[in-house]
């Protein structure tokens, strides 16, 4: 397939310096349990600065509050902060920091970037689809939907339990799903 010449290529977000709007946006997961359900959750405290340059370059740095996890079961919530899994004590913060480069015409662009977590960094791939926000709440704000795979494993989350049937109660493979919006950045630097 090819694209007409003067297609504008896609970009993450327009030129400046952003910041997420927390109340707007979501910072989720998805991670099979027993082999037979998913377990989701989102963490509730999220700051990320991006900025973008004139040529659509962006460079982004993210966290997310540990603390702030839930998965609709404050029990659970509770055990995934304890120091034999997330150890919010020594490491409260999620952090990403990475950079994208535009695209062609096209809908979605690749987001490649290192994530520490548990004080393990990793580097990690997001596939973003930029569009605007079409809530009551803005002037079509821009909006990034991410989304991406890590291994809990490879950041030291190695709780392992295994269960009767076989395999592990958690699954290694986590899915992670981003849905931000983004206002100009109001701080100075």
């Amino acid at each position: 397939m090819t694209t007409p010449a003067d297609a504008k290529p896609v970009t993450l977000v327009p030129p400046g310096t952003w910041e997420v709007d927390a109340e707007r946006s979501s910072v989720g997961f998805e991670v099979r349990h027993l082999k037979l359900t998913h377990v989701r959750g989102r963490f509730h405290v999220v700051a990320a600065v991006i900025s973008c340059d004139s040529e659509g370059a962006a460079s982004i740095a993210a966290s997310v509050s540990v603390a702030s996890i839930d998965t609709g079961d404050p029990r659970r919530d509770g055990r995934l902060c304890a120091q034999d899994f997330f150890d919010v004590e020594h490491h409260p913060m999620i952090s990403f920091s990475g950079d994208s480069r535009p695209l062609g015409a096209c809908d979605a662009l690749t987001v490649r970037g290192t994530m520490t977590m548990r004080g393990a960094s990793r580097p990690l791939e997001l596939r973003a689809e930029p569009s605007r926000a079409k809530d009551g709440n803005s002037n079509g704000d821009p909006r990034v939907r991410a989304y991406g795979v890590l291994s809990r494993r490879e950041f030291g989350l190695h709780w392992d339990s295994a269960f009767a049937a076989g395999g592990l109660m958690i699954d290694d493979r986590v899915a992670l799903r981003l849905d931000v919006v983004i206002v100009r950045c109001t701080r100075s630097s």
